[in-house]
């Protein structure tokens, strides 16, 4: 469900446009994002879904300010509520608050030298403002609200004593502490086995619903995206090449790498035989083609294709598409 305003149009929180990060490498630069554009609206759940090596942690960091030195935005704009996210004055202000990120690996993200306790009590005292007795029962709370059982001994706990979906919990109390408006999730099941992604998604999915939260999800994960997401935004070498409503891009893809994927996920509803993997390598990001970066793996390339890269146009109601053989002419750019 999403607010709306007086136009009826749906609230439009995260605006990103034509973001793009460079790496310098002795090869040239590499576009880790080359010109992303999403939004996300209010109480929704984005999905970005791509293979390693897409840019999708990339983006997720640019998005936050945090992408470090040597790498630096070269280009586009993050705008949230309509402010200057590249700003580091907003980015300050927003960062933790209004905009908070789970981390991919949690045993890496959380202090090895700090117990759980202490790691919240700082965040609590800077970022919340929180004194005294309130810092405990506000950490309390927090792990409480995650499906942490015995919090007070586990206050106490390092983060090598936790199991992984326990760490996993951890981050996302840390994540929910200022109580953020958005939250960007970057591969918050990787690592975990198949039952305790499940209780982490559900975790997730009923705590964005109670707490009014949009979540950007970032994930190579097909599966998650299905479970949890609204939309959805295939990435494919530091480009949007699909967007499209979640039950939209499962039963009628239209990128060749969107249909890839989905031909490379197992199906437990079928038997007909050995997966169909998307052939060929991602390429070298410092030499990338003039072209489509996904023509040297794409069976349906044309000539056209290897000229200039197809620019993210609407073929449908919600339906953009990075391709020209399914992009019907006249058509403006998303």
């Amino acid at each position: 469900m999403s607010t709306t305003n007086g136009n009826g149009r749906t609230e439009r929180l995260l605006e990103v446009k034509d973001l793009t990060v460079g790496f310098p490498t002795r090869d040239g630069i590499v576009r880790g994002v080359d010109g992303l554009t999403l939004n996300v609206g209010s109480h929704e759940r984005l999905g970005v879904v791509g293979e390693s090596g897409s840019g999708k942690s990339v983006m997720g960091l640019a998005i936050l300010g945090m992408v470090l030195p040597p790498g630096r935005i070269m280009g586009g704009s993050v705008r949230w509520r309509g402010e200057d996210v590249l700003d580091p004055a907003v980015a300050n202000r927003v960062r933790g608050r209004e905009i908070a990120m789970i981390f991919q690996d949690p045993m890496v993200s959380l202090n090895p030298l700090k117990t759980v306790g202490s790691q919240l009590r700082e965040l609590l005292q800077r970022r919340v403002g929180l004194q005294g007795s309130k810092i405990k029962q506000r950490s309390l709370e927090l792990l409480d609200m995650v499906g942490i059982a015995n919090a007070s001994e586990r206050l106490r706990a390092y983060a090598y004593e936790l199991s992984g979906g326990m760490r996993q919990r951890v981050m996302i109390a840390t994540a929910l502490a200022c109580e953020p408006t958005l939250v960007i999730a970057d591969e918050p099941t990787t690592g975990l086995d198949v039952t305790i992604q499940d209780q982490i998604l559900t975790l997730l999915h009923d705590l964005s619903t109670e707490l009014g939260m949009s979540v950007l999800m970032i994930t190579h994960d097909l599966g998650v995206v299905a479970q949890f997401c609204d939309r959805v935004q295939v990435m494919y070498a530091g480009r949007i090449v699909e967007r499209a409503p979640i039950n939209e891009m499962f039963t009628d893809p239209q990128h060749p790498y969107s249909l890839g994927l989905l031909h490379s996920v197992p199906r437990v509803d079928r038997d007909d035989g050995e997966l169909t993997g998307i052939p060929g390598e991602p390429l070298d990001r410092a030499q990338f083609p003039p072209g489509c970066a996904f023509e040297p793996r794409c069976n349906e390339a044309s000539d056209g294709c290897r000229d200039t890269p197809p620019p993210l146009l609407k073929i449908a109601e919600r339906r953009w598409v990075a391709c020209y053989n399914r992009t019907p002419a006249g058509e403006a750019p998303a």
